[in-house]
């Protein structure tokens, strides 16, 4: 009988766990984001901004959302970004192999839903991260181009970053909906002693990401 009763005991403490692990499971969301990504402010010399010499970007994000409650999730995610640099801006080495700015960003966000459980739900979003990025100098990102003060230093760096945004989801099946997000993005890339000089600033990005969520839990 005793032998019974724990193994009893036993099978519902396995179910149990298995039910909990089920609906924590069902928690989490996966993020695809295509985005394009613009340069808005900060310098690139003491006399010309970074908008200037850097043509509009893409980029690609993957993320991980869990669910705190219906209003409030936590996101982690990855980003990498590529914005190709302007003819009239390219160092000569590198006028005819098409350089970039390469931005790779880990983050992890806050997002707040105004409602749930509706067909379309807005949201706003704040979160940090750490950026890595460089002047490549070439499409492929082969190569780091000098610093602008200090050629024995590469022009490259891995920076906090702080964002913030709004967005909307839009539910289109059981487990899946639609993303439109627009992010303000401050990059804190100033970084005097290593580019030997203070005319490259703290850089900030406007990106627009339309992507799709794929929810583990049936909306």
């Amino acid at each position: 009988m005793r032998k019974h009763l724990i193994f009893l005991i036993l099978t519902l403490l396995m179910a149990g766990g298995k039910i909990q692990a089920s609906e924590t499971l069902k928690k989490f969301s996966i993020t695809l984001k295509p985005t394009g990504v613009l340069a808005i402010d900060g310098y690139y010399n003491d006399y010309t901004k970074l908008k200037d010499v850097l043509n509009l970007g893409l980029g690609l994000g993957l993320g991980l959302r869990y669910e705190i409650n219906g209003n409030i999730y936590v996101d982690a995610g990855y980003s990498y970004n590529w914005l190709s640099v302007k003819e009239e801006y390219r160092p000569f080495a590198y006028e005819h192999q098409n350089p970039a700015f390469e931005m790779q960003t880990l983050s992890l966000n806050g997002s707040f839903f105004l409602k749930s459980g509706f067909f379309i739900e807005p949201y706003l979003t704040l979160g940090a991260g750490v950026s890595f990025w460089k002047f490549s100098e070439d499409t492929l990102g082969v190569g780091v181009w000098p610093a602008p003060g200090n050629p024995e230093e590469s022009f490259s760096d891995s920076s906090p970053l702080l964002n913030i945004g709004v967005g909307i989801e839009v539910f289109a099946f059981s487990h899946f909906a639609f993303i439109c997000e627009v992010k303000y993005n401050y990059l804190f890339s100033k970084n005097e002693i290593k580019f030997g000089t203070d005319d490259f600033t703290q850089q900030d990005f406007l990106t627009l990401s339309i992507g799709v969520i794929f929810n583990l839990r049936k909306k």
